[in-house]
């Protein structure tokens, strides 16, 4: 657990190591980490002509015509890539160059220049030299990231598909104007909506009657004077009513 004085102590350091406290200090803080620009989240660096990047994006507006503020977001995307991936042959040229000068110059890399003899034999050592530092590898990962969504973005915007828009949504809006206001459904006619309000008739509605079965043990209709289990119990009995069940009882 820290201290009242190492407390007192920190605070009073951290006072002293607050970072630029101006614009231009700000600003120049900013730009500290970019080596080369491929991940910044600015495609223009310090050095490069804004003329010339303007006159850019203005090439890439007149090529592909963004038709809304998508498409217009996706244009700035792709020349800001194209813009990015235009430095990658000239980042390469200047490692190359900045370590064959090491090479060269350096006394203590004299020793490994020491046994070729040509300038083609430096620069192939330069470029090794990059290779193992990962320099180079760390480049060409972020050349292939570029170049891989500007590829997509190309595609979309070369498209069938985003050419055809434009017309879609015209012939869209113009069915859309030619429709009436007021709802209409084919399937439901007045004369059907009225029919659902419609009561059923009372022919359709036939109510079932089972017809009159005499108990095993009651006098058989038949009138012949035997109960019902031993007479017609097991023949086929015509339906009889009840008045034809109270007539056989008086019998």
């Amino acid at each position: 657990m820290s201290t009242a004085a190492q407390i007192i102590a920190n605070r009073a350091n951290a006072q002293l190591s607050t970072g630029p406290r101006t614009a231009q200090g700000k600003q120049a803080s900013s730009s500290n980490a970019k080596s080369h620009g491929l991940t910044s989240c600015s495609a223009f660096v310090p050095g490069e002509d804004p003329r010339e990047y303007e006159l850019f994006h203005h090439a890439y507006n007149a090529r592909y015509l963004p038709h809304d503020i998508i498409e217009q977001k996706m244009v700035s995307e792709l020349a800001d890539l194209e813009w990015r991936l235009r430095r990658v042959p000239e980042f390469e040229a200047q490692l190359l160059k900045v370590e064959y000068r090491k090479l060269t110059t350096d006394p203590d890399l004299l020793p490994l220049i020491a046994g070729l003899d040509s300038e083609r034999q430096i620069v192939a050592l330069a470029f090794q030299r990059l290779v193992e530092s990962k320099v180079l590898p760390n480049l060409h990962h972020q050349e292939a990231r570029l170049a891989r969504r500007a590829e997509k973005l190309e595609r979309f915007l070369s498209g069938d598909a985003r050419l055809m828009r434009p017309m879609v949504h015209a012939v869209r809006k113009l069915s859309e104007q030619e429709q009436p206001t007021s709802t209409f459904n084919p399937t439901v006619t007045p004369s059907n909506e009225n029919r659902k309000n419609e009561p059923k008739s009372a022919a359709k509605a036939v109510p079932f009657v089972k017809p009159y079965e005499p108990g095993r043990n009651e006098s058989c209709l038949c009138g012949s004077g035997l109960k019902f289990k031993r007479c017609c119990w097991n023949k086929p009995q015509e339906s009889f009513s009840a008045q034809d069940a109270a007539a056989a009882v008086v019998r």
